[in-house]
């Protein structure tokens, strides 16, 4: 391709819109986990232990990775 021509310029703007959309995504679900995981170690410091071991922090990080499935998983939960 000749550098500067419409067709170059044109793909680049197309791929740039996309990659920005999926960095917008990444930043929102990192966000996102990094709130189910602060409220998951919340939870068990609120629960009496003001000590946080480590197979809590692996849960809090497991359910943080995977928070759209634990929302549900809760919200099915506090309904029983």
């Amino acid at each position: 391709m000749i550098r500067g021509s419409s067709r170059t310029s044109a793909s680049s703007d197309a791929s740039w819109g996309n990659r920005s959309a999926w960095l917008v995504a990444l930043v929102l679900y990192g966000l996102a986990a990094g709130g189910d995981f602060a409220c998951h170690l919340i939870d068990d410091l609120r629960t009496g232990n003001q000590a946080t071991e480590m197979s809590e922090v692996a849960v809090a990080f497991s359910a943080a990775v995977f928070w759209p499935v634990d929302l549900i998983a809760m919200v099915l939960l506090a309904t029983r």
